[in-house]
């Protein structure tokens, strides 16, 4: 009984030692399955937790970038703007400085004799000018200008080599009418118009009383042209650089000896000034 009960047991040993070892096996092949799926899900787990912190940064870097864009996109407008158009229309008055330059040319008769006398007459020039400008869409700018000033230009000369003979100018001025075009701030001009001035032309005065020729402090006008090219400082303060040539005609005297004297007097102004612009 006692062997029959052992072999019963090792009989049952037997049958039962395969299926609890590989029991055991496939508990321990599950276990590590679980723990690879498990490790997997870890992985995946960490690797979507880091994606995510990885996302989320980005996002809020691109947030505190954001304004700077904004900001930058606002100040490119600034940075590359360019000054609005200006415009040229409107009154303006100031003055100007220069030099003068008078051409002044006298054939006198005396005794049927003819004598000839040809002078320039120099001098620094000065004055105040005032106008008005109107610029059109296509930047032509019109206008009117007039300016009044004086000179201290004046010659001498003689005649025969022995009649002294003057010329001076005094007061001088203008009216003129402005044709120019507009390149924003620069505009480049020419300019017409009516102009006078105070003339005297002498011959022999004070010494022979028959061949004198008296002509002093008159009142002449002519014509006048010029050009010039003007600069916009500020809104408001511009500078000019100026070229005017007045021709005032000639004129023909006779002394009390009946001798004739022909005048003729021209004068260059080349000058530079400044005007304000209201």
């Amino acid at each position: 009984m006692i062997f029959a009960s052992r072999r019963h047991t090792l009989g049952a040993l037997e049958v039962n030692f395969p299926r609890k070892a590989l029991g055991r096996a496939c508990n321990k092949q599950r276990g590590v399955s679980e723990m690879r799926v498990g490790n997997g899900v870890l992985a995946f787990s960490t690797i979507i937790v880091l994606g995510g912190v990885s996302f989320l940064g980005v996002v809020a870097e691109a947030a505190d970038l954001r304004p700077d864009l904004r900001g930058r996109r606002q100040l490119e407008p600034q940075l590359f703007a360019t000054d609005p158009a200006f415009s040229w229309t409107g009154l303006y008055a100031g003055g100007y400085l220069g030099g003068a330059h008078g051409v002044w040319t006298v054939d006198f008769f005396r005794n049927n004799n003819h004598g000839h006398a040809e002078q320039g007459a120099d001098g620094v020039a000065f004055g105040v000018v005032g106008g008005y400008n109107h610029q059109f869409a296509n930047n032509v700018v019109i206008g009117v200008e007039a300016d009044i000033g004086y000179t201290t230009a004046k010659n001498t000369n003689e005649i025969f080599d022995n009649d002294d003979t003057l010329q001076k100018y005094g007061a001088i001025g203008s009216v003129r009418g402005r044709l120019g075009y507009a390149f924003n701030r620069l505009l480049l001009y020419g300019t017409a118009g009516f102009g006078f001035a105070n003339i005297t032309n002498n011959i022999q005065k004070g010494q022979n009383a028959g061949e004198q020729v008296v002509w002093e402090d008159q009142f002449r006008s002519g014509w006048v042209v010029g050009g010039g090219v003007e600069y916009a400082f500020t809104n408001r303060v511009v500078g000019r650089v100026e070229y005017l040539y007045k021709n005032f005609g000639s004129i023909t005297l006779f002394n009390r000896d009946r001798n004739q004297a022909d005048f003729q007097n021209e004068l260059h102004l080349l000058r530079v000034g400044a005007t304000y612009r209201f």
